[in-house]
């Protein structure tokens, strides 16, 4: 059995607001699944076409992060945490999303034994950038960089 959405909500709910926005950015593409996101129809004909969809699909995806504070990761957050206002919410969305990126960005396949190695270095410099989350929360984004770099 999977999480819901009110799962994934309940659980944010009982975070601190930072570590509850970076919970909710890291599950967008959860939530997307599980609310039955449908993405318009990309024209796949040719490769021309191929390449101009995929560049609007980047397009799209490069918004959505950029402005994830007025997306539905705001909305999400405000399920989650419904008496801090709206102010608050969005600049702790884009700590998230800037501690998300930093964990990322930090990472390097170039030391250690494997790339695993590297994973809690990269973590704890963007929380070095990016004070003020819980150890639970460089857990979950030490095992989030390492899926994804896999």
């Amino acid at each position: 059995m999977g999480w819901s959405v009110d799962d994934i909500i309940a659980e944010a709910a009982g975070l601190p607001l930072r570590d509850a926005a970076y919970m909710i950015w890291r599950e967008k593409s959860t939530f997307e699944r599980l609310e039955g996101r449908r993405w318009e129809p990309r024209d796949m004909s040719t490769p021309q076409a191929r390449e101009k969809s995929m560049q609007e699909f980047r397009v799209q995806l490069t918004y959505e992060h950029d402005f994830a504070q007025d997306g539905p990761t705001f909305d999400r957050l405000k399920r989650a945490h419904p008496q801090v206002g709206d102010t608050e919410l969005k600049a702790a969305i884009v700590a998230a999303v800037q501690f998300d990126d930093a964990c990322f960005r930090y990472f390097s396949y170039g030391h250690g034994e494997g790339y695993l190695d590297n994973v809690p270095g990269a973590v704890a410099r963007a929380a070095r950038d990016h004070p003020g989350y819980l150890g639970t929360t460089h857990r979950d984004a030490c095992n989030w960089v390492a899926y994804n770099m896999k």
